[in-house]
């Protein structure tokens, strides 16, 4: 009885550790399975995701949205990005964010994903309707391709976008070259979340553009916005100093996420006026006869940026002296233009000999400049015989009065 006891025992330990024999093995077989379901590559390496498909735009607005390429596998993936059905006169295409660039083919890291922007700008004279344009991304490595289509559907009427509104109480500031200029404009969230806006602008080359705060002097690139609140930032522009005279735009944008806004702002630069004066030979003499008008030839020449208006001339003079220009009065002196004036100085016939000062000023609302000229009076040769022969007839006399004094 306890022989058959035993052998049942031992016989009920093998059964059951066969049983968990077998649990453990369907439980690793399960698990190798998931383990190797989990590590199968996806079927697509790569996706392209546009968020909005079917959009409803007016008539010269433009669209922006974010679009993402997403790599699902763990090497890199280049893509080419290909836009067919752009209607005649639109404007479509990818760009890069910061800074914007246009972009026709991404390089994406492994489980990575890359953030493009996709813009359309319809035309002003778009005639209503649905437009589809077809965006395809292709492995330059691979036969993956997909295709993606966004429905635009045009109307007549202007659609409220909110988002982000930017504005710009005086949008046109007037400045000579060389200066700062500060504009003012107010950034408003008219979203109901908080959004921080990146700030961008479009300047002439050579410009420099600042945004700060309204009250204070630190320089931003971006600002955090609450929801539906207006921040107000200072714009500050640097003109070149040799910056010719005429009206300048610069844009400025601001960007969160798929909202961006713009504003445009106008710089009328005056220029600036370098009047130069001096003469073809480089000095600053002449040599008049006493009695006589005797031309004396000057330059005047604007080195500016603007253009000198009304310019007149002045003499300081000694007295008696009578000193003429020909031309009197220049009605405009252009940016890198040269005259000559032609300055007819007359002496008084008995002026003394020897060496005069003559100061030229040229004079307008828009400059003024100043030189001196040396001018050698020399005397007539008519006059020059009357004093030799004057002077002849005093010692002739003095030499009579003193013999007839020796005499005596």
């Amino acid at each position: 009885m306890k022989k058959r006891r035993r052998v049942a025992a031992r016989f009920l330990s093998y059964l059951l550790i066969y049983f968990f024999g077998w649990c453990f093995n369907l439980v690793s077989t399960v698990g190798m399975a998931a383990e190797k379901q989990e590590a199968a590559p996806p079927k697509e390496p790569f996706n392209l995701i546009l968020p909005y498909t079917d959009v409803t735009v007016g008539q010269g607005q433009e669209v922006t949205m974010d679009a993402e390429v997403v790599n699902r596998t763990k090497e890199p993936v280049q893509v080419d990005i290909a836009i067919e059905g752009v209607p005649q006169g639109w404007e479509a295409g990818f760009n890069s964010r910061y800074p914007s660039f246009p972009v026709r083919s991404v390089m994406v890291q492994g489980e990575k994903n890359t953030t493009l922007e996709f813009k359309s700008k319809i035309p002003q004279n778009a005639k209503p309707g649905n437009y589809e344009i077809k965006v395809t991304v292709k492995d330059i490595n691979g036969p993956t391709t997909q295709v993606a289509k966004v429905t635009f559907r045009v109307t007549t009427k202007k659609v409220e976008t909110g988002g982000l509104k930017l504005t710009s109480q005086y949008p046109v500031l007037t400045t000579p070259s060389g200066q700062t200029l500060k504009f003012t404009v107010d950034l408003k969230n008219e979203t109901n979340k908080p959004l921080t806006a990146s700030l961008i602008t479009q300047a002439p080359t050579g410009w420099s553009v600042r945004f700060k705060p309204q009250f204070g002097d630190t320089q931003i690139s971006s600002i955090a916005l609450k929801e539906n609140a207006t921040e107000t930032l200072s714009v500050e522009i640097d003109s070149p100093s040799r910056a010719d005279a005429g009206e300048y735009p610069v844009t400025v944008r601001a960007r969160a996420g798929a909202f961006e806004t713009s504003t445009n702002l106008k710089v009328t630069l005056r220029g600036v006026t370098d009047l130069k004066m001096g003469s073809a030979s480089g000095t600053l003499n002449a040599s008049v006869t006493a009695g006589q008008k005797t031309p004396v030839p000057f330059l005047v020449g604007n080195a500016g940026t603007a253009a000198v208006r009304n310019l007149a001339f002045i003499t300081k003079k000694p007295d008696k002296w009578t000193i003429d220009f020909k031309p009197d009065k220049i009605d405009a002196l252009n940016p890198g233009e040269v005259r000559e004036i032609s300055m007819e100085i007359t002496a008084p016939a008995r002026a003394i000999a020897g060496d005069y000062a003559i100061g030229v000023t040229a004079n307008s609302a828009d400059a003024n400049k100043s030189i001196d000229f040396r001018v050698t009076v020399a005397t007539a040769t008519l006059w020059g015989w009357i004093g030799a022969a004057i002077v002849a007839a005093v010692v002739l006399g003095l030499g009579i009065v003193f013999v007839r004094l020796g005499r005596r």
